[in-house]
């Protein structure tokens, strides 16, 4: 049954916005790739600027130029995404002890914007990650809480320490970079269902092997779409709810 079937017999306020949740919620939280800690750093230079945000066609056709249509559709949404979720109250966005480190080899005022970056992103999910977020284990973004772990886990990853699933021997190896591995593997032991990035060359690529370890790999203009819908349905249903209300 789709989510409007469901909601067509369905009067009860509270049940009617839990069937928009189960059916049409994006995936939460979702573990940033580093490089998308770069790209919301091109974004924000872009809000900063004392001009409109929107993309009329010349310049939508310089950012195609500049960056290939396909990540210039990606950072044009992650912008939105990024007011959205400001606007909507909010970040589904987690960062780890990975984003810290590889933010770490940047230089001078970038660098300095970049840990900017992930120091707000980190005081937001330190806020309410644990009230939002039940499934996923906050400590086990940091190395520090790997020995909390489980052995069961482990046992089905077929290793038998926490470290070897970040090796290139390990479960991961087809990830080539160590720190993809410990991004993806950080995800996996805390229970992030979702790492989003921007990189086709990695996470994207590899994105099947990925789902076999029940880690799903989105982009930001598929993860908008899948936001567009769940927020038109909640405004939707909000709506409704003030119309009857007025009766």
């Amino acid at each position: 049954m789709n989510e409007a079937s469901a909601l067509e017999g369905e009067n009860d306020p509270v049940r009617r916005l839990e069937i928009i949740e189960e059916a049409l919620r994006p995936p939460e939280p979702q573990l940033l790739d580093t490089c998308v800690l770069q790209n919301l750093d091109w974004v924000d230079r872009q809000i900063e600027e004392p001009k409109d945000t929107s993309w009329c066609d010349e310049e939508y056709a310089v950012l195609c130029g500049r960056f290939g249509q396909q990540l210039a559709d990606d950072l044009i949404d992650l912008g939105y995404l990024y007011k959205q979720f400001e606007w909507r109250g909010g970040y589904p966005w987690l960062v780890c002890e990975t984003n810290f480190k590889e933010i770490g080899r940047a230089r001078g005022t970038h660098a300095a914007r970049l840990k900017d970056i992930v120091t707000f992103l980190h005081g937001h999910q330190d806020d309410w990650v644990l009230d939002s977020y039940g499934g996923s284990t906050p400590r086990l973004l940091w190395r520090k809480g790997l020995k909390f772990v489980s052995p069961l886990m482990l046992k089905g990853l077929g290793i038998s320490r926490p470290e070897q699933l970040f090796q290139s021997d390990g479960p991961l190896s087809f990830l080539h970079d160590e720190g993809d591995r410990q991004i993806a593997g950080t995800a996996i032991y805390a229970n992030v269902p979702a790492v989003l990035t921007t990189d086709r060359s990695t996470f994207w690529k590899y994105r099947n092997n990925l789902s076999d370890f029940g880690l799903l790999v989105l982009r930001p203009s598929e993860l908008l779409q899948g936001y567009d819908a769940y927020w038109g349905a909640v405004d939707e249903e909000m709506e409704r709810r003030r119309s009857y209300e007025q009766l």
